[in-house]
């Protein structure tokens, strides 16, 4: 395929698009609201070699910088044009092919599918293969940006007593029982399996976020000092979203033996406490 694809989702509960830019979930509304569940930013633009600004960006083959510098952040997988792979009203699977990747990049060979899937629930899966001769090592992340009626007034539950850390820092233990985001905040939580619960009072709805295959996990948003100097952000645009990432990063990389086939998982659920 020649040029982006915008494709259209649909079932009974959702309505969610998604782009061959990246292989990823774009934007997704649940039917029972008017407000998105998955963010996408006003300024975001679907550009040859450039990231998303939200929907639900695939980083692989490694998350955050790369050991080997010049190369990008959060790897080559959320800038590649993927293909569609099979497609179907509430389901589609998307392949990176090698040949979409620059040659400099690829480390190993593999084999890489993006699959999205509408039931009740949002399921969004990534499924890696490694067809080489030896192991490798691999972190990543299904890097997705939860619209939020407002950042600051919202909270994450399942969080109590689990360690985590800021940036690479010393480990701290989150010790409340739900997260209340407060200006920029960056913590890869480690381990870190079980569902978590966004709770949003503005919007009367609960995010209930389950993984598969993830001990780790990321709760990010940039606050406003920093959301000031993100190009493709406005600069109060950081109030309409909170990132919860299901990762395997940190101490929770993985080994990617030859031939053999690893998913990374997320169901994304919405309920209404108020019904």
């Amino acid at each position: 395929m020649s040029s982006t694809e915008l494709i259209q989702l649909a079932n009974a509960h959702w309505q969610v698009e998604v782009t061959s830019h990246g292989g990823q979930v774009l934007r997704a509304w649940h039917r029972k609201s008017p407000h998105a569940v998955i963010f996408c930013g006003r300024k975001a633009e679907i550009l040859p070699g450039k990231a998303i600004r939200g929907g639900v960006p695939v980083c692989w083959p490694w998350f955050g910088a790369s050991e080997i510098p010049g190369r990008p952040i959060q790897g080559f997988a959320r800038t590649a044009k993927w293909e569609t792979d099979v497609m179907e009203k509430d389901f589609i699977r998307f392949v990176l092919p090698e040949k979409n990747v620059p040659e400099e990049l690829r480390d190993f060979p593999f084999e890489l599918f993006s699959e999205i899937r509408l039931s009740e629930s949002l399921e969004i899966s990534l499924v890696m293969k490694n067809t080489g001769s030896v192991p490798v090592n691999i972190s990543c992340a299904l890097h997705t940006y939860f619209a939020v009626s407002d950042c600051e007034k919202v909270s994450i539950a399942g969080l109590k007593n689990t360690p985590f850390t800021v940036k690479g820092g010393a480990e701290e233990v989150d010790r409340d029982d739900q997260l209340v985001i407060k200006g920029e905040v960056c913590r890869l939580y480690c381990p870190q399996s079980q569902a978590l619960t966004l709770h949003d009072p503005d919007w009367q709805r609960d995010i209930v976020i389950e993984k598969h295959n993830s001990n780790s996990t990321l709760v990010w948003n940039p606050g406003a000092e920093r959301c000031a100097q993100i190009g493709d952000l406005a600069d109060e645009e950081y109030h309409d979203f909170l990132c919860i990432e299901a990762n395997r990063a940190g101490s929770d990389t993985l080994t990617l033996l030859p031939d053999k086939t690893i998913l990374l998982g997320q169901r994304i659920s919405s309920s209404f406490p108020s019904e």
